[in-house]
């Protein structure tokens, strides 16, 4: 499989039908937590919202956390709340290197509105803080490394 553009129910197939397959939510870590899509998913934001402002902040993390937590060859399908975010999270995946990126059109808002099943778990191995830790401590173990 290539990159490509899938809708909510052939995103939905893929995760059914191929273990391999993951589910990358770049909403903010409190929006993924008020449902996202059941399978193998994890949450790694793109951006961050001020919580007064609303200002949009980079997430500077988020390159370190998928490559720590996704192989360059992993099957990945990208999703946020409408579309915007994922289409930005899909460009800076594939300007990493990333080959098999696919874009879920509609996003959460589409998965619902088709009907899939939806879940709250964030437990450890999916929730962005259980993914950024570890990574941020490898991070930290090489640079002492190099000195």
């Amino acid at each position: 499989m290539s990159s490509g553009t899938l809708t909510p129910q052939e995103a939905f197939e893929h995760l059914q039908n191929d273990p391999t397959m993951t589910y990358v939510d770049v909403r903010t870590v409190a929006e993924f937590a008020t449902g996202h899509p059941k399978g193998k998913v994890i949450n790694v934001p793109i951006v961050f919202f001020h919580p007064t402002t609303n200002e949009i902040f980079q997430n500077e993390s988020f390159d370190l956390v998928m490559a720590d937590v996704c192989p360059k060859e992993s099957p990945l399908i990208v999703g946020c709340e409408k579309g915007p975010r994922a289409k930005q999270a899909v460009e800076r995946l594939t300007a990493a290197g990333y080959e098999n990126v696919h874009f879920m059109e509609a996003g959460h808002a589409g998965w619902k509105a088709a009907g899939l099943p939806d879940t709250t778990d964030n437990r450890d191995g999916i929730s962005y803080v259980s993914l950024l830790t570890p990574a941020k401590r490898k991070q930290k173990k090489k640079k002492k490394a190099a000195r």
